[in-house]
């Protein structure tokens, strides 16, 4: 008997078991903590309890036995998922969080019990149109020509940007000349670039970066002199990696004007929208996002403001053709059937060959929900962020203020009192009074009095933050992303009120120890 097969009546019962457990695990994502630690002292603890448990697991043996079902999931929901950061969680504002959309859950389940493979269109002609029905409403969310424009799915944004980049080295780079390509971006374009520059095979050195505005925002005209100067020097410039939503600040490109420069040049215009071009969906995003549709291509992670699950990447291209042209082979396997020549057939778009139905999990929930709930949950975002902002800009008188200003549903601000206010404002943290007189400078005192505001706004898990760092003095700041699937407003409220209550506590400590040093003197 094949006991790894189970009856159509045992999986109901399987699933059956299954769900009051996930259930659990998602009424914590809205009520537990956010980082699953032993104190506000944080990273320390937390990875010592990593390191506990990873210990632990490394113990295990493959059973020859089957286990009982309810022990594996107390492992995996009380144990496993309970310790580094639940980024499942209401409260997470930190870099740009995984929605985690449950309706997605259960395309994912749909799709591993039909267990389809969809490289060919004829292999599953029903599927695969529903994935190319998918790929037609994203085309036409940016912008596209949905009868011109084709996609690729990914297992996130990191590959879409890749396929972006081979697209683009193979249209315009011939193999031999690939030492001599040049690639231009900026200093807060995503590291993943990087990557995808070396998964393509082209060297470091063909990355150029291009200056930035006093927004972050890519030059226009310094890109024009980059480009010619790359030219001059006799490199082939042959991509412009644009951000629609950078992953430090949000900045978004000037599209339109970078899209004009490119057309000028003959250069492939790249579009990294891998957090935000699902704002294109709102008209305030439309206006941000300006020019969105004359990119040759756009990343999108429909795991960020598209609010699915992990692994959910898209690159879009404008002309389907030249992502044919980066995959097709001239001869085909000879252990694939002979077929005709289909658009639908995802086998020359892409480096897969078997390939379960992706776009089921972006097909289903739209189906289900309709894109109005998208645009609804995205327009209440965008006017959280603003709310969030004002909240901030009235804290200006305890010292808070803002370092960059929202762009999309990202912002950045600090704890900065003035100079005469400073004698208060010394750290309680690491920095006393009596070193701030040896000589401590201001910045540092900044840096560690924001590190420990941080915490402490972190530790009340009403929203979780995170930091960057900001060019031009390296200044360190305090960043929110107020994006999540299950934040509400009443969390950002909250936060706000955590954030005057930090600022409280920070004065009230250097408040003592000056006091405590004062005493110390007199004795």
């Amino acid at each position: 008997m094949d006991e790894l097969r189970i009856s159509a009546e045992d999986f109901e019962r399987l699933i059956a078991e299954v769900t009051p457990w996930l259930a659990e695990c998602v009424r914590r994502s809205d009520t537990g903590p956010t980082s699953f630690m032993d104190s506000l002292d944080g990273e320390v603890q937390e990875r010592d309890r990593g390191r506990t448990l990873a210990s632990k697991l490394r113990e295990e043996h493959a059973p020859e036995t089957g286990q009982r079902l309810d022990s594996l999931m107390d492992t995996l929901c009380n144990v496993a998922a309970r310790t580094g950061r639940n980024g499942g969680s209401a409260a997470f504002c930190a870099y740009v969080p995984t929605g985690g959309l449950l309706q997605t859950a259960v395309a994912d389940l749909i799709a591993a019990a039909l267990n389809r493979s969809t490289p060919l269109f004829i292999s599953n002609p029903g599927l695969v149109q529903l994935e190319f029905n998918a790929l037609s409403w994203m085309a036409q969310l940016v912008g596209y020509d949905p009868d011109v424009a084709f996609g690729s799915f990914s297992s996130g944004g990191s590959m879409a940007n890749f396929i972006g980049v081979l697209v683009a080295r193979r249209k315009h780079l011939p193999e031999e000349n690939i030492a001599t390509g040049a690639v231009m971006a900026t200093s807060q374009t995503h590291s993943c670039i990087g990557k995808g520059l070396i998964m393509a095979g082209l060297p470091r050195s063909s990355l150029c970066l291009v200056e930035c505005d006093e927004k972050l925002r890519m030059c226009p005209a310094a890109l024009e002199k980059c480009i010619v100067a790359q030219r001059n020097g006799g490199r082939v410039p042959f991509l412009v990696v644009a951000s629609a939503g950078t992953t430090s600040t949000g900045a978004v490109d000037d599209l339109r004007a970078l899209a004009s420069v490119c057309k000028r040049h003959g250069v492939w215009l790249h579009v990294d929208g891998v957090y935000g071009a699902a704002f294109n969906l709102t008209q305030r995003g439309r206006e941000q996002l300006d020019g969105l549709e004359e990119a040759d291509s756009i990343a999108i992670d429909l795991h960020k403001s598209f609010f699915l699950p992990q692994a959910t990447g898209l690159l879009m291209v404008k002309e389907r053709v030249y992502l044919k042209q980066a995959f097709a082979l001239d001869h085909q396997p000879a252990f694939l059937p002979d077929v005709d020549q289909d658009d639908r057939n995802f086998l020359d778009h892409s480096p897969d060959l078997t390939r379960p139905c992706y776009g089921l999990r972006l097909w289903f929930p739209l189906q289900l929900c309709g894109l109005g709930r998208w645009r609804a949950a995205l327009d209440d975002r965008l006017d959280w962020t603003g709310e969030f902002a004002d909240g901030l800009r009235a804290m200006a008188r305890i010292g808070i203020e803002l370092t960059t200003e929202p762009s999309l549903t990202i912002l950045t601000f600090r704890y900065a009192p003035t100079h005469e206010d400073d004698s208060s404002s010394v750290m309680a943290g690491n920095v006393s009074a009596g070193q701030v007189s040896s000589g401590v400078c201001r910045s540092q005192r900044l840096r560690d009095a924001n590190q420990k505001l941080l915490r402490f706004i972190n530790g009340r898990d009403h929203i979780f933050l995170s930091s960057t760092i900001l060019p031009g003095g390296e200044v360190f700041v305090l960043r929110a992303c107020i994006l999540h699937v299950r934040l509400t407003r009443q969390r950002l409220l909250d936060g706000l009120q955590d954030i005057r209550d930090g600022v409280a506590e920070i004065r009230a400590s250097a408040s003592a120890a000056e006091l405590t040093e004062s005493t110390q003197v007199i004795e």
